[in-house]
């Protein structure tokens, strides 16, 4: 988290932490997820709401958090970032042209999170389809652009895919539907942050089923200052899960434990390995050798 205001320049970010939700177009949604900051020993430095409470072409505001969002009657994404992250690193906002997509190119002066970037985009999507499944307002080609430098890419679609959920019964409209964003989305090296399977939404009526439709991708270049993506966050009331992403300098992020066989003294080590020898196993007692003790062969 970046220092306050007023304590000078901060060096280029090494943590970041950002939260994807959908509010339902509610401010009873909004609320309760801007106060639980306040009880928080962190917040997040980027907030990215789909589908936010709009009264009068207006967004709702909370202290501390500058709102940004394309200049339309009904903004379908926004992003609240901290004052204190904008203070210390540049943020422009984006707007595609296009209902529904905002990005936000992030920079500083000195190399960002300890690598050679000293910028990198978010992208936060929203539509939604038609009754046949087949048109979206945000092309594949928008969301996946191929770029040098890192890219996040939020959205939600309401599309249904089985790299995403494989335990769902899809309709050929739905596979037909999500196809075109999943492959433009490997064919560009982008990798899905979401666990598979994991669901995102749960709705609130009617007879539809969990899924998995808050998706996150990353660039090759993003994906290695991945921390962790985690959707472990309480609901405010949406049927949908805050999504908590966190970006990190590679040295910060933990590997998993393996052997160290370069620091191994294979020296001493190796007449030891030649001379262990298996142990014979142990009598097996059977109905017939249960007084004897005669080994099962």
């Amino acid at each position: 988290m970046p220092p306050p205001a007023g304590q000078g320049l901060a060096p280029a970010p090494a943590f970041l932490s950002m939260i994807q939700y959908n509010c339902l177009g509610s401010w009873n949604v909004f609320l309760p997820l801007f106060e639980s900051f306040k009880e928080a020993t962190t917040y997040p430095s980027i907030v990215l709401l789909q589908y936010p409470p709009v009264n009068k072409a207006h967004l709702p505001s909370f202290n501390g958090f500058k709102s940004f969002f394309p200049q339309v009657r009904k903004p379908q994404v926004t992003a609240y970032i901290h004052m204190s992250f904008l203070s210390n690193y540049t943020v422009l906002p984006r707007f595609k042209g296009v209902d529904g997509v905002l990005a936000l190119d992030i920079s500083s002066n000195e190399p960002l999170f300890a690598i050679a970037f000293h910028s990198f985009r978010v992208i936060n999507a929203y539509s939604t389809n038609t009754v046949d499944h087949r048109v979206h307002s945000v092309s594949p080609d928008v969301l996946f652009p191929d770029l040098g430098f890192p890219l996040l890419v939020v959205r939600n679609l309401n599309i249904h895919n089985p790299l995403s959920d494989p335990l769902r019964h899809f309709s050929h409209p739905e596979i037909s539907s999500s196809a075109p964003y999943f492959e433009k989305a490997a064919e560009s090296g982008f990798a899905l942050l979401n666990h598979p399977g994991k669901y995102t939404s749960f709705p609130l009526v009617g007879n539809s089923r969990p899924s998995v439709i808050d998706l996150a991708f990353a660039n090759p270049p993003l994906l290695p200052l991945i921390n962790s993506s985690e959707a472990s966050l309480p609901s405010t009331g949406s049927d949908h899960i805050p999504i908590t992403i966190t970006l990190a300098a590679p040295s910060l992020n933990l590997k998993p434990p393996h052997p160290r066989w370069a620091d191994t003294d294979w020296v001493t080590l190796d007449p030891i390995v030649k001379g262990f020898k298996v142990l014979a196993a142990p009598p097996c007692l059977t109905p017939r050798n249960r007084t004897t003790g005669c080994r099962n062969r």
